[in-house]
């Protein structure tokens, strides 16, 4: 990321004109992001059964949600494999 694209994200951060960017980048600072990102796992867990059963979807659509969430739970399942080896290690 250049001197440019920095500033801009930081103004969209700061201001508030991105909404999910801000809330996101809050909820990272707070929670840390092996934390957020092992939330997201969960949560993607329940879409992608939804996903299954909605009827309102198009194949395509269908097949783009539970790619994504397949994606997000296995970034998931990795970080909760690496906390949990940190963890196991912290002892020594």
């Amino acid at each position: 990321m250049n001197h440019t694209q920095r500033k801009q994200f930081w103004k969209s951060v700061e201001s508030g004109n991105d909404p999910l960017l801000s809330v996101l980048h809050g909820l990272t600072e707070k929670w840390g992001l092996p934390a957020i990102i092992i939330a997201l796992g969960q949560i993607s867990e329940i879409l992608s059964e939804d996903a299954v059963d909605a009827h309102n979807l198009t194949p395509n659509q269908r097949g783009l949600i539970i790619g994504a969430c397949a994606q997000v739970n296995q970034l998931s399942d990795q970080m909760k494999a690496e906390m949990a080896f940190l963890q196991s290690n912290s002892n020594d």
